[in-house]
């Protein structure tokens, strides 16, 4: 949505309309347009990495998820137990400058059916070669859920909503540096892009989501107010009733 140049107040709307409809189709169109991981592309993505990314997502070639979520650590970044150390590695037949990955997470919305996997994960550099501290802090990348060693779980089934949501796990897998969101120059600066980020799932996608199913239930409970007759009366026009009904903006009656 953002790389069709739609404001925040226009997704709002486009989210309210699909959660009427479905909060399950909500779900799934909200998560790649915040979070995971188009709202990071747009705003820290390398060239390379919007030109590639962006244009698979709009068409829905690829599908996103984002895996903050631990077992342990929920969904506080700050205390992720997943690693990353930044070390030479054979890639495709070169040796080249990489990462060695190592995480458990769960819960993670589209996972079962992702082909690319946003992962936020504490990235160390004991050689120093990237020049700086040892220890770089929380880092995003892009893993293509095609890696070898990449796994993905059992998928989740909470409150027999049946939204794709699973967890996902890999150990000692290698990946380019490159696969940082923003590159090597990004690396350790993933808490920033996270909190900043977040702001556009936490404060737009799910509280439209939650109004557009909310004014869902108030036109079906309006119009069947309407139509059930008690008392040779629709029950709508009851007093009690209608003077409670008068605080619902979304249905007059």
């Amino acid at each position: 949505m953002a790389d069709l140049s739609f404001p925040l107040t226009l997704r709002h709307e486009y989210w309210q309309k699909l959660s009427g409809v479905s909060g399950i189709l909500a779900i799934t169109v909200g998560v790649p347009n915040s979070l995971g991981p188009g709202e990071l592309l747009q705003h820290y993505g390398t060239e390379e990495q919007k030109n590639h990314y962006l244009p698979r997502l709009a068409r829905g070639l690829e599908i996103p998820c984002f895996a903050l979520t631990s077992p342990e650590a929920g969904s506080d970044a700050g205390a992720i137990p997943d690693t990353g150390v930044v070390c030479m590695g054979d890639w495709q037949g070169q040796q080249v400058l990489g990462m060695r990955l190592t995480w458990n997470k769960r819960y993670i919305t589209l996972a079962p059916i992702a082909t690319v996997l946003g992962l936020a994960f504490k990235l160390s550099d004991p050689d120093r070669l990237l020049g700086g501290e040892e220890e770089l802090g929380i880092t995003c990348a892009l893993i293509p859920t095609s890696t070898p060693g990449v796994e993905i779980g059992r998928r989740h089934f909470p409150l027999n909503v049946p939204f794709q949501n699973g967890p996902t796990r890999g150990k000692d897998i290698f990946v380019p540096i490159d696969y940082i969101i923003g590159g090597p120059s990004m690396a350790g600066q993933g808490w920033r892009m996270l909190v900043e980020c977040l702001s556009v799932g936490r404060g737009i996608t799910l509280p439209s989501n939650a109004t557009g199913g909310l004014k869902s239930v108030a036109m079906a409970t309006g119009a069947y107010a309407h139509i059930r007759r008690q008392f040779k009366i629709s029950i709508g026009k009851w007093k009690g009733l209608k003077r409670r009904w008068r605080v619902s903006p979304v249905t007059p009656m």
